[in-house]
């Protein structure tokens, strides 16, 4: 059986699994990133899980396709340089670890950005399979995106194509962490919703004050969530607003790229329920309406998975969909 493997480098752990052609993981692993944070470190521990994936699951390394790996942080794809990683430490910069791996693996290897990886996951094994393009949009601490147009990984010329969470929607809205002002992640990230979040609980409004208590403090975008499952109307406001700017920057997507299908995933994508209405009655009420009626908006589909299966995809993509 040909098999490759896929690795989702996060700041707390790495991913490892086997992962077929048709994006199903047979066998997975978790490394802690703390004690594989340098380059060499990387590397041996990759190294070392691949062998025990091919003695434990008795799989022929000459089957063996490739490794690929997503890392969060400034990457050219085409090369497989890291030149700069976020929220992991180790001295990762100028790291040409797609040449790394490949002369202490022996075998194809491919790097990339994380948010493109996931939409390369996404596009062959998940919620944007069947399509020729897609967007892929990533709600979290971050907004992040990745873009397939004509069946291809497009990077643009600096390797940065997607960032959709850095285009302005309100220039004289709040700061990013960015440096720039009014950019979607400053509306719809991680840090905009508990903004919202405390200045409710500041006013004693509706439940999340309560539930915020329960939580020790602790408020998160689940919590919101919470306090709207059980109709509070605070939170469901701040959910539809930032279902309102979430539509707006993809409906400036829709019309510059038209594409098929938009997939949204990240953990505030949880929150589907609470903001999906009022993201589609956005859009719809800004984009042109031949590309809006062409276009599908969905949750993603693999979940914690996705990065993994992503990764294995940059090297099965080669014979299955070519990237630029």
């Amino acid at each position: 059986m040909s098999w490759t493997v896929g690795v989702d480098f996060g700041g707390t752990n790495i991913k490892i699994g086997v992962v077929t052609s048709r994006g199903r993981v047979i066998a997975d692993a978790v490394l802690p990133t703390r004690r594989h944070a340098t380059p060499a470190a990387f590397v041996r521990g990759l190294r070392d899980a691949v062998e025990v994936f091919q003695q434990r699951g008795g799989l022929s390394r000459r089957h063996l396709q490739g490794v690929g790996v997503g890392a969060p942080g400034l990457i050219d794809g085409d090369r497989g340089i890291i030149h700069r990683l976020v929220n992991v430490p180790g001295g990762w910069r100028g790291v040409h670890l797609q040449q790394l791996l490949e002369q202490h693996l022996k075998c194809p290897c491919a790097v990339d950005n994380d948010v493109n990886v996931i939409a390369l996951g996404e596009f062959h094994a998940g919620a944007g399979r069947g399509t020729r393009h897609s967007v892929y949009v990533t709600l979290g601490t971050g907004v992040g995106g990745g873009l397939i147009i004509d069946g291809r990984l497009v990077r643009g010329a600096a390797g940065s194509a997607g960032e959709i969470g850095h285009t302005v929607i309100d220039p004289d809205g709040p700061r990013c962490g960015c440096g720039n002002r009014g950019c979607l992640e400053a509306f719809v990230g991680t840090a905009a919703l508990m903004r919202a979040a405390r200045a409710v609980i500041r006013k004693g409004q509706g439940r999340l004050p309560s539930l915020a208590r329960q939580a020790h403090g602790r408020v998160t975008p689940a919590l919101v969530s919470q306090a709207a499952r059980a109709g509070d109307r605070a939170a469901r406001r701040i959910w539809a607003e930032a279902g309102d700017y979430l539509g707006i920057g993809l409906a400036n997507a829709v019309n510059l790229l038209s594409p098929e299908r938009i997939v949204i995933g990240g953990g505030i994508a949880n929150a589907w329920p609470w903001f999906a209405p009022r993201m589609r009655a956005t859009m719809r009420a800004l984009a042109f309406e031949a590309p809006m009626r062409a276009c599908r908006v969905v949750q993603a589909q693999l979940g914690d998975r996705a990065g993994i299966v992503g990764a294995a995809m940059l090297i099965w993509g080669r014979t299955t969909a070519r990237t630029r």
